[in-house]
């Protein structure tokens, strides 16, 4: 059983992974670094590990985060850690995302550090592997190193996820939820007032599960709706092969009277969060998102948002159905009538997730491997 503290030396203590307690734990948390590669944007997973970083850390969890571009990069440094002796070793790398580090990657990494516990973990649902390569025939593949390594696992970070991966692999998937810092909460916050432009903010990646086309759409509706004039803004570029649905996007609103589409270039978080701040409502009818954090930008900015039933920790009466824009555009009418409300019961829910993922995170990284 784990234990809080340790009264043997550093030379008497025995490897984290057989003997853990919260000093040895050390975790890095990798994700991919794109470089040059045009028209590809890895924000989200690296937004989304500084937040698991930073609630960890306040856990008394030594967590940090790399950006590296392949498996060697991760060696090396797991190489220049270990010649950081006043540092714990690591005993936890988290990879984000199955597709850019490669199976055979996985058991050399596992057999050159048999005392560190690899993690592969999938941050979206499956549907989200439909464009990223190899992303399911990974999972599988490396589920099945977990049968000949002991430092090797497999997790989601959502429930329906992982119990889909069980299912698939026939192997227990671990369940570590994305993390939200909520002392990144804006406060005070003052909703923005609505006179005659509604601002309406549909953030992400242009893949068609994200279902940005019936979010323009309900956005069109929900201005119409409330007698205003709408824009409707987005992410430009990153088209991940899907051309053809920005430009159907754009064709809803070619000289469509008092409607206009604004594209935003991918910004560094805390400008995107500014960004956040300026709309009224936020418009996120994903079919198989697992947390989104779009959505959570909004909360802490103080800015609801629609969501599709996938993003499950959200309201429930921030729900509509995914693919009915009217429907979106009663429940967004809903919101925009109390805001104040609508972010207060989405910063209690989403405190509660953090909360109950914080506790999750604990427990698996003082198990015994």
């Amino acid at each position: 059983m784990a234990t809080q503290g340790n009264s043997e030396s550093p030379h008497e203590r025995r490897p984290h992974n057989v003997a853990p307690v919260l000093s040895s734990v050390h975790v890095l948390f990798t994700v991919k670094d794109f470089g040059r590669d045009v028209g590809i944007c890895n924000i989200g997973l690296g937004v989304t590990a500084v937040n698991c970083i930073k609630v960890l850390r306040a856990a008394s969890i030594f967590a940090e985060m790399v950006s590296t571009p392949d498996a060697n990069q991760i060696q090396k440094e797991l190489e220049g850690r270990e010649r950081l002796s006043r540092y714990a070793p690591v005993s936890h790398v988290i990879v984000s995302s199955p597709s850019w580090v490669q199976p055979e990657d996985f058991k050399r990494l596992c057999l050159r550090w048999p005392e560190t516990e690899f993690i592969l973990l999938e941050h979206s649902g499956c549907t989200y592997l439909s464009i990223d390569k190899f992303g399911i025939r990974n999972i599988r593949e490396i589920a099945k190193l977990e049968l000949i390594l002991h430092n090797m696992k497999v997790g989601a970070n959502n429930p329906r996820v992982a119990r889909w991966i069980s299912e698939l692999t026939g192997r227990d998937c671990l369940l570590l939820r994305n993390l939200y810092d909520p002392t990144t909460f804006v406060t005070p916050w003052t909703p923005q007032k609505l006179t005659g432009t509604l601002r309406v903010g549909s953030f992400g990646a242009a893949r068609p599960w994200k279902n940005q086309l019936t979010a323009g759409e309900a956005a069109v509706m929900l201005a119409r709706k409330l007698g205003v004039k709408l824009e409707f803004y987005v992410n430009s570029k990153r088209p991940e092969g899907n051309w053809r649905m920005i430009e159907s996007r754009q064709e809803i609103f070619n000289n469509l009277p008092g409607c206009k589409l604004i594209e935003v270039p991918w910004e560094p978080w805390p400008r995107f969060r500014n960004t956040v701040s300026h709309m009224h409502i936020m418009l996120s009818p994903s079919f198989d998102e697992t947390f989104c954090v779009v959505v959570a930008d909004g909360i802490a900015e103080g800015v609801p948002s629609v969501v599709g039933g996938s993003i499950e920790w959200a309201p429930d009466f921030w729900k509509a159905e995914a693919y009915d824009p009217e429907d979106m555009a009663r429940v967004a009418t809903t919101l925009l009538h109390d805001p104040r409300d609508a972010v207060e019961a989405g910063r209690r829910n989403l405190r509660a997730f953090v909360k109950a993922g914080t506790q999750e995170w604990i427990d698996f990284l003082t198990k015994a491997v």
